[in-house]
């Protein structure tokens, strides 16, 4: 029996093969390793920072992205794997979800991939959870809000990350080196930075790209409001602008009654069919290949009630490994409901039911450590 207190040293090695070197910044470098065992790729951020008068206080600051990182899950934020600290030495290591993608501001969509309007939407999703979590991000610019290959928004570097408390609502400084013409009458008169800042940035941030691009956002009316100078005049919360946003997606959507029955009860049962992932949570995000799937699913199921492999219908949606029910419970014509639906809706509606059905499986736990093979 292992006494409670006790104490647990692992000692076991890990090795990972250097790719090659992901950039330098100020207070550290960032390489991206493969790992022998798992042959997955992932950015490893060495602390080691440039200017040897603030070791000290940059040390400090990289424990506490470690801190912040380790508490966050959301599909649209970089996700931590383990870190390695060096207290003697005043250096340490994060080691990453590795983001093979570009810069924000260098995305142009495509007729098959994303719009602006997700882009736009993953983003205050992100930041709306952030909020939620009392975490202020502090260093937003188009570097540190990427898009993955599979155009997924992933916001980045916590260097500056700062968790709130009941006694420091704001994060003081800030520190930008993107062009932003004025500051928020907060930080101007007040030297504050709090929520309501970021959401100023991110207004800025997206009405630099559209300025950059002329392109005629749908949303631009949000955006004007999230950049106004004086907060009085300017969102509260994510959470509103994020309200706004569905407001506005929902009024064109038109979904009929009967339309949204079809989905409820399919992504009902989708989502409690999963147990968990294994490792990592990967959507396919591709509707002609999730379609040609569901297409199989159906025709082996077609002289049955319910569907029989349900990892066979799972697979339509996730890539990688999971755990889920093997109870044989979703009706066969609950599937033929939705890939008829599915099928029957332009690009545009078959991208918002998609993009619902995966923000509902990504709320499902990823279990890292799998290996029944432990100590206890």
């Amino acid at each position: 029996m292992i006494a409670p207190g006790s104490i647990i040293q692992f000692d076991v090695k890990k090795q990972f093969k250097h790719i090659k070197s992901l950039g330098e910044g100020g207070t550290g470098d960032t390489h991206l390793f493969e790992d022998d065992t798992t042959n997955m790729l992932f950015a490893f951020k060495k602390y080691a920072p440039k200017d040897s008068n603030y070791i000290e206080e940059h040390y400090h600051r990289f424990v506490d992205e470690i801190k912040i990182l380790f508490n966050l899950s959301h599909p649209n934020i970089v996700r931590v794997y383990n870190y390695y600290l060096y207290p003697e030495y005043k250096t340490g290591y994060l080691q990453m979800e590795f983001i093979d993608g570009i810069s924000i501001a260098d995305f142009q969509p495509n007729s098959w991939g994303k719009t602006w309007v997700t882009i736009f939407t993953e983003t205050i999703s992100a930041f709306e959870y952030l909020e939620a979590k009392g975490i202020l991000h502090r260093d937003i610019r188009p570097a540190n809000i990427m898009i993955d290959k599979n155009e997924n928004v992933k916001v980045i570097d916590f260097g500056f990350g700062k968790k709130l408390d009941n006694k420091d609502q704001d994060g003081k400084s800030v520190l930008l080196n993107w062009p932003v013409t004025q500051l928020p009458i907060e930080i101007t008169t007040k030297g504050t930075y709090n929520h309501s800042t970021e959401i100023y940035f991110i207004g800025k941030l997206f009405g630099h790209i559209f300025n950059e691009n002329t392109e005629d956002f749908k949303f631009k009316y949000i955006i004007d409001k999230m950049s106004q100078l004086d907060p009085k005049n300017r969102y509260t919360s994510f959470c509103e602008v994020s309200i706004d946003i569905s407001r506005g997606i929902l009024s064109e959507l038109d979904f009929t009654d009967r339309q949204k029955v079809i989905y409820r009860e399919f992504a009902t049962n989708l989502y409690t069919h999963i147990y968990k992932y294994i490792e990592r949570y990967e959507p396919i995000n591709d509707i002609n290949v999730t379609l040609n799937k569901l297409a199989v699913v159906i025709r082996k199921s077609s002289l049955e009630n319910s569907i029989q492999n349900n990892s066979q219908l799972i697979d339509c949606f996730i890539n990688g490994y999971y755990t889920y029910s093997t109870n044989t419970d979703i009706k066969v014509s609950t599937v033929v409901d939705f890939y008829e639906l599915l099928r029957s809706l332009p690009s545009l509606k078959q991208k918002i039911v998609l993009d619902n059905i995966y923000t509902r499986l990504a709320k499902i736990k990823v279990d890292v450590n799998s290996d029944d093979d432990l100590p206890f």
